[in-house]
């Protein structure tokens, strides 16, 4: 194989571009309607489960959840 036969192609474009504009479009759509949305993530075990039935705990007199 000849140094003539090898093209280096850049692509300046995120994988996740389709994801990201379907995103932003439902942060648009919840802001309209007041809608707070947290999107908890971690690795199995870590306490997610739990830190997410405390927090509705601690403010469900105050936020309608």
């Amino acid at each position: 194989m000849s140094d003539e036969s090898i093209r280096i192609i850049e692509i300046k474009k995120s994988v996740y571009e389709d994801n990201d504009r379907e995103a932003d479009l439902l942060r648009e759509e919840l802001h309209k309607k007041g809608v707070f949305l947290l999107n908890l993530m971690s690795s199995p075990g870590a306490g997610n489960t739990t830190t997410l039935t405390r927090t509705i705990e601690a403010l469900k007199n105050q936020y309608r959840i």
